[in-house]
């Protein structure tokens, strides 16, 4: 039988307005002898929850893998709090209003939270904020406005302008009014080298996808000097849907390897 699938319109106290959220649970969920182990989707820029179960087959990795997949459709807000916008603090009221609703874990341990370019910067920082998740997983992310671009964007149109369209959202997001990074977005200061319980930090990126390549190998060097245990998977691929789709079904499978299906 295949994965249910819903859509929630939840109300919330933080943003003051309701928000989409998609969810895809193994059917018949009713019968569940057992709260399902949970993955929390953020999704990339320009997009919302739709990428993961329109294009990505969240539904189908739902039932193979016996998890509850839940992605809310936030905007392009880098999932930060900002003076009128506090969507880091709705992902916190979202985890702890579906966990109520749903027969969702909610143990550390069955809480795993994956994002996509702008949602592996979400992901990472929610992770690492708020000591709720097991593991983090981050495909194709940007995690620094500050980084350099590579210079082989150029080589791709479709790259070269997402660069150009993406930088100014970036740092508006990122950065302070003096251009420094906000202490809520900084990896150095996340990336606590005395935090007891480091999360395992998984990262993807397509060989060929040259505008999140240099943030991903930063992240990683810094996640593993710092004592993280951080895996790093390159393949071929670029920032796309087709690498997207393979890494997707990847990073599912690696985040509760110790369960199996």
């Amino acid at each position: 039988m295949s994965a249910m699938r819903a859509r929630f319109s939840l109300p919330s106290m933080n943003l003051l307005r309701p928000v989409d959220i998609m969810i895809a649970l193994p059917a018949p969920f009713a019968m569940a002898k057992k709260p399902y182990r949970a993955v929390w989707l953020l999704h990339c820029a320009l997009e919302d929850a739709g990428v993961f179960f329109e294009s990505l087959n969240a539904g189908d990795l739902a039932e193979e893998y016996n998890l509850a997949l839940i992605a809310p459709s936030l905007g392009n807000d880098f999932f930060l709090d900002h003076p009128r916008n506090r969507i880091g603090s709705f992902l916190d009221e979202m985890k702890s209003s579906l966990t109520d609703i749903l027969p969702l874990s909610p143990e550390k341990r069955d809480n795993a939270v994956l994002g996509i370019s702008m949602g592996g910067f979400g992901a990472l920082r929610w992770a690492l904020a708020s000591d709720a998740f097991k593991a983090a997983a981050a495909i194709s992310g940007i995690f620094d406005a500050h980084a350099a671009p590579d210079k082989r964007v150029g080589r791709d149109r479709n790259l070269l302008g997402l660069q150009h369209a993406f930088n100014k959202t970036f740092r508006f997001n990122l950065l302070d009014e003096k251009g420094e990074t906000r202490a809520d977005a900084d990896f150095n200061l996340l990336l606590k080298e005395d935090k007891p319980d480091k999360p395992p930090l998984n990262l993807y990126c397509g060989e060929e996808d040259f505008f999140s390549l240099p943030h991903t190998k930063a992240i990683f060097a810094l996640a593993t000097a710092r004592g993280y245990p951080a895996t790093l998977r390159l393949s071929q691929g670029s920032h796309d849907k087709k690498y997207w789709r393979r890494a997707f079904g990847e990073a599912i499978a690696e985040l509760f390897p110790e369960d199996g299906k």
